[in-house]
């Protein structure tokens, strides 16, 4: 299944991390239920926590970049560092979505047109579609947060009323 019209979702390292550490499965949910997660080779070296045996278990798609997405990533592209410029050319180059908990990240590909959601979108996402328990989706996110600085209080507040709001409307649309 893909959802309106996402051809993938390109996740970056920080919420590939996020998600795997907290609850590897969802990553499958997420490739079954939203879009391919596709994983470019560089973005999983960053990730000690998953094998390339791992993704392929998960049902994650593994991308080898070109020589060309390669040497253009490695152009210096304001704060972003090289992996995440990679992420950002190969969404563009695919036509998919990059996934991030990133803020230099978020803003570079919204400057590109590139399409972008936050980190924790994909589980809001699949509360929408009534693949994923909101309580549990919640529960998801506090563990994140336990292991995530960067996911603020606020973040997890914000979070929890997105969740309470797809939750709502995937009971009106059974």
């Amino acid at each position: 299944m893909v959802l309106g019209g996402i051809v993938g979702l390109v996740f970056d390292a920080s919420a590939l991390i996020d998600i795997a550490d907290a609850d590897p499965a969802l990553l499958t949910a997420i490739a079954r239920e939203i879009a391919p997660v596709i994983v470019p080779t560089p973005i999983l070296a960053e990730v000690e926590t998953l094998s390339e045996t791992d993704c392929e278990t998960l049902g994650l798609t593994l991308l080898e970049p070109s020589l060309a997405q390669l040497s253009e990533a490695s152009t210096r592209r304001g704060r972003l560092s090289d992996e995440d410029h990679l992420c950002l050319v190969v969404a563009r180059d695919h036509g998919a979505t990059v996934v991030t908990s990133d803020g230099a990240l978020f803003e570079a590909c919204r400057a590109s047109g590139v399409d972008v959601w936050r980190g924790l979108r994909p589980l809001i996402k699949l509360v929408e579609l009534g693949r994923l328990d909101a309580r549990a989706a919640i529960v998801t996110v506090r563990t994140i947060r336990a292991a995530n600085s960067y996911i603020t209080v606020s973040v997890v507040r914000a979070f929890v009323l997105e969740i309470r709001t797809a939750a709502r409307k995937a009971r009106r649309a059974r």
